[in-house]
């Protein structure tokens, strides 16, 4: 798009505000001083004169560029005189523009000051002077929303602390915003709050008053736990006007949600907390299933993460998991356990555990053994089916092997329907949303108690026969994992053999029937349990078998630790020296039950990510840098690039070290099946959110004075090579590319029509042959993500390396195809 004449004047100001702005008054013994010096310095400032002359399309211009050139000079270090005098340029044109604004920079600017809320360009642009000159007439629908959506910011913090300041601000858009005519918000009230109690007008007065008591008192809850003297008297209140019809009220408006009508960025206000709080509890005392589903899907809305602001409403949430502790049921075991698996909020994370901990305790039971026997059965039955009949017609629903839940509808006549008969929907609304509740709850379900199964890897769980037998192989929704999962069976003289489920009996890997008639325990089977030839046998098996397991077990890629690793003893370097995305890095912490905080260059305070391994009283710590700490170059770099609100975008990894008691524990002293499953985690990591290698990374020994030293090649990942190769060669017959596939040791071979290419398994890096050697290639993601990868008949879950690698290979092997300049450019002959 060509530049006005507009645009280059605008430039040409903002490039003499960067070039005299150093000469900007900063030191300063009173205000006074301040205001007049400064005042002085602008009227000889020639880039404020050059505002002053100009014409009135300059000036936009400028204000339509300005938070883009403001951000730019906000990242930058010591550059505070610059940010300032655009700030007060900034403030100079939006005086001197003519008024009204127009719509489209009005919203524009507003878009960009929502978007940068933590970064110091929001903090330096003159946002309320903006707000001043807005008028209730000029404001366009998308203009309205806009300011909608940033009145949440504006919000009183969870306590209802707020300065006068951020009152005006949020006062003025709540001026602006208000539409003639509509309904306002009664004094005291929120959103929630306001619904709740306009359904109580329609009630009589005297019952109305009931209400509205057991309200005020819901209100007064203070803390997130309430005490005895609390809870009596909201029994007694509840019990005046009827439980059946309390409960039933008040599960009607948890449905609601936190924050019902308003747009996701919304928190629930500090009007509303208190009241949903102590609802909450209220419903927490009648201990049924109903009850614990309603808080729990409540409180996984109170904490879901609002960027930038922190959760929905943490209090409220909290009191949700404390409240479902505190029931005698089953069903709120299971939803804590849900929640566990859903909220990745760490400090939510901890209390969840603590509350399960202090509930286990209760019962006299070990935290595994109460989430086993809370899991509920949903009604299915062996094959995971259930069937509800609703009127006339039936809902059959069915839990996949792969966690997902289907539906299907037959009519009146038993034919398949598309969908819901309408009449069906019609007459039975209720019911008919009930169906996609529980679908919605046993998917939840089936993930949490997956992720929890999977977990206890690093728990040294053995179980009795008992135990086992009833909850992971007749229990209709444990079983369903439980059955395709292989186990150990041991008895008490130390005899061990390992099987799985099939047709009513134990096998073994070959599939012969094994005798259990000693067994006393059960433990979950890891590849480290079995040597290598017993490995085998069981992948042979479950891959002949077409069993699809809930989580790679068989073929579950495990680490040993290497003479590096011993030559370091104290830590490795196995996964350091890569590159990787902060954001991306930080989200697969949440996910994988390690602590990390986002770091900024002026912000990191040593953040290290952190796993906490109770089983073995130890925790293991995965230590990254900001590029700019290991090499100061890279700054002002692209490699030094940060967010709006100031968070470096990448991150390199370095060393891995374990502790126990926080003394630090040599490499080859950790567990094996410890050890392997933390550097499956980092694996995950370093390659899921590289970007490519780290050149700076050298080995800082005792993270302060080291040496260089090489990475580790590709021999010394020869068992996990060795199974990503066993694994393309099983699924490899059953894609397109095929017959253009060779597996060799450590790479597989692509022939196209262009060229052969060698993907190697290691580290998925990608080489064309060439005459000359050869010559490494960078395919974008964007190509990767497009090909169409298609293995639901295989029953083996791809690691994202070998992923990427049967990736690559649909790409090479057609390359005639390859329409993108990027890596057209990088076949051309040379």
């Amino acid at each position: 798009m060509a530049v006005t004449e507009a645009e280059k004047s605008a430039f040409a100001i903002y490039e003499m505000i960067v070039a005299t702005s150093k000469g900007r008054p900063f030191a300063f013994n009173s205000v006074e001083q301040m205001l007049s010096e400064t005042a002085a310095w602008k009227a000889k400032n020639p880039a404020f004169s050059e505002l002053c002359r100009a014409e009135p399309q300059v000036l936009l211009a400028f204000l339509n560029q300005s938070f883009e050139w403001l951000s730019a000079q906000a990242r930058i270090a010591g550059n505070f005189r610059i940010v300032h005098t655009l700030s007060d340029a900034i403030q100079q044109a939006l005086t001197e523009a003519p008024q009204p604004l127009p719509a489209d920079l009005v919203r524009r600017l507003l878009g960009e000051y929502r978007q940068q809320m933590s970064s110091m360009a929001h903090i330096y642009f003159p946002f309320p002077h903006l707000l001043s000159l807005l008028t209730r007439d000029q404001l366009t629908d998308d203009i309205r929303g806009e300011l909608g959506r940033l009145s949440w910011y504006f919000a009183p913090s969870p306590t209802g602390k707020i300065d006068e300041r951020t009152r005006k601000t949020r006062d003025r858009i709540a001026e602006l915003v208000r539409v003639e005519g509509e309904k306002e918000l009664n004094p005291g009230r929120g959103p929630w709050s306001q619904i709740v109690f306009d359904e109580l007008k329609a009630k009589e007065e005297i019952t109305r008053a009931g209400w509205e008591g057991l309200l005020e008192h819901c209100r007064s809850l203070e803390q997130t736990v309430p005490g005895a003297k609390w809870k009596r008297r909201a029994l007694e209140l509840v019990a005046v006007l009827g439980e059946a019809e309390v409960v039933e009220a008040m599960l009607r408006w948890l449905e609601l949600g936190p924050t019902p009508g308003q747009p996701s960025e919304a928190r629930s206000p500090i009007e509303d907390s208190p009241y949903q709080k102590g609802v909450v509890w209220c419903v927490g005392m009648s201990s049924t299933h109903e009850s614990a589903l309603a808080i729990a899907e409540f409180g996984m809305a109170c904490l879901r993460k609002v960027r930038m602001l922190g959760a929905v409403s943490q209090k409220v949430g909290f009191a949700c998991v404390q409240a479902l502790a505190a029931m005698e049921c089953a069903e709120a075991i299971s939803q804590l356990t849900r929640l566990r698996a859903k909220v990745k909020y760490s400090v939510a994370r901890r209390l969840i555990e603590k509350s399960l901990q202090e509930a286990a305790e209760r019962s006299g039971l070990t935290v595994h053994e109460l989430e086993d026997i809370s899991v509920g059965s949903y009604g299915l039955d062996a094959q995971g089916v259930t069937e509800i009949v609703i009127g006339d017609a039936k809902a059959t629903v069915h839990l996949c092997e792969d966690g997902r839940v289907a539906v299907v509808w037959h009519d009146a006549n038993g034919k398949l329907a598309k969908s819901v008969p309408s009449h069906i929907k019609k007459a039975f609304p209720q019911k008919v949303r009930s169906v996609a509740s529980r679908v919605k709850e046993l998917e939840q379900t089936y993930l949490a108690q997956r992720t929890r199964l999977e977990s206890s890897f690093l728990w040294l769980r053995r179980m009795p026969m008992t135990h086992w037998r009833q909850h992971f192989i007749e229990h209709p929704l444990l079983g369903f994992l439980g059955r395709w999962l292989i186990w150990v069976f041991s008895d008490n003289q130390g005899c061990e053999k390992s099987g799985i489920w099939s047709n009513g009996k134990i096998t073994d890997a070959p599939g012969e029937p094994i005798d259990l008639g000693m067994a006393e325990k059960v433990t979950l089977w890891h590849p480290l349990c079995s040597g290598a030839v017993e490995v085998q046998r069981w992948r042979d098996r479950i891959f002949a078998a077409n069993i699809r397991q809930p989580f790679r077990q068989a073929f579950r890629e495990f680490y040993q630790v290497i003479d590096d690793e011993r030559q370091t003893k104290m830590h490795s370097n196995r996964f350091a020296g890569v590159l990787m995305r902060q954001h991306q890095f930080s989200s697969l912490c949440r996910t994988r039950g390690w602590e990390y905080k986002l770091m900024g260059a002026g912000f990191d305070g040593s953040n290290v990510p952190t796993k906490k391994l109770n089983p073995w009283n130890m925790h293991v710590q995965f230590y990254v840098d900001l590029p700019s700490d290991r090499d100061g170059s890279h700054r002002d770099s692209a490699l030094g690039e940060q967010s709006g609100a100031g968070i470096n975008l990448f991150v390199g990894s370095d060393q891995v070290r374990f502790y126990r008691d926080n003394r630090e524990v040599a490499i080859d002293e950790v567990p094996a099946i410890l050890y392997s499953e933390v550097m499956r985690d980092i694996d995950l990591f370093t390659s899921v959110c590289a970007v490519g290698d780290d050149e700076t990374w050298s080995d800082k020994g005792d993270r302060g004075t080291g040496v260089f030293t090489e990475r580790f090649n590709a021999q010394e990942f020869s068992d996990i090579i060795a199974l990503r190769a066993e694994i393309l060669s099983r699924v490899l017959p059953h894609t397109p590319v095929h017959d253009r596939c060779k597996i060799q040791k450590a790479w597989v071979e692509v022939r196209g029509h262009l060229g052969t290419y060698r993907i190697a398994f290691g580290w998925d890096a990608t080489a064309l042959v060439t005459e000359s050697g050869l010559r490494w290639l960078k395919i974008p993601h964007k190509i990767l993500e497009g090909a169409s990868l298609d293995l639901s008949a295989i029953p083996i879950e791809l690691d994202h390396r070998t992923e990427m690698v049967l990736r690559k290979a649909y790409v090479l092997g057609d390359d005639w195809k390859i329409d993108s300049p990027e890596l057209v450019r990088q076949l051309m002959p040379d």
